[in-house]
C-alpha cells in the first residue's frame, strides 16, 4: 500500500505542470504553506509535540533513513521518547517545488540531541513529498541522508 502511495504522489508530480505554470498566486501561497509546515515540523521535534507531528504525517507516511530503513508513522512517531531531549532542530537550504496536488521540499537538517547523557550532533540532507489530504497539506514521505563530516 505504501509504494503504491508513493508511486501515486510521484505520478502526479510527474504529470502535473509545476505550480508555476498554473499561476503565481497559487504557487506562491502553497510554497508558503510548505515552508510553514518544514518549520512547524522541526520545532514540534525540539518540543516533542506528538499532537502537531500527528497533524503533520499523514497516515501512510513512508520514512527512508539514511541507512536505508524503512519507517511507518508509528516509527517515525516513536523515533524519540523521554530518553532524547532535542536542545535545537535547524533546516535550510530550503526549495521548494509545488505540483497541483503534490509538494516536494529539500534542505538540510542540522539538530543536537542528549541520548542519556551524551550530547550527539545529527546532519542530513532531507527530501520530504507532502501531498493534500482532506484539503490541508500532509507529509506522505521523507528521505534522509546523512552528510558526510569533512576530511
Amino acid at each position: 500500500m505504501k509504494r503504491i502511495l508513493i508511486a501515486a504522489v510521484l505520478a502526479l508530480a510527474a504529470s502535473s505542470p509545476p505550480a508555476a505554470a498554473q499561476g503565481r498566486g497559487k504557487q506562491g501561497e502553497a510554497e508558503r504553506e510548505i515552508r510553514a509546515l518544514n518549520r512547524e515540523w522541526a520545532d514540534a521535534m525540539v518540543r516533542g509535540d506528538r499532537a502537531a507531528l500527528e497533524r503533520i504525517f499523514s497516515d501512510d507516511l513512508v520514512v527512508t533513513s539514511g541507512d536505508g530503513t524503512l519507517r511507518d508513522k508509528k516509527g517515525e512517531m516513536g523515533d524519540g521518547g523521554p530518553e532524547i531531549k532535542t536542545y535545537f532542530f535547524n533546516t535550510d537550504d530550503l526549495r521548494v517545488r509545488v505540483y497541483g496536488g503534490a509538494a516536494v521540499i529539500t534542505g538540510r537538517a542540522r539538530w543536537r540531541i542528549n541520548y542519556k547523557g551524551r550530547d550527539i550532533d545529527h546532519e542530513r540532507r532531507y527530501t520530504c513529498v507532502y501531498a493534500r489530504e482532506r484539503g490541508r497539506w500532509r507529509m506522505v514521505a521523507m528521505q534522509l541522508t546523512r552528510v558526510a563530516a569533512p576530511q
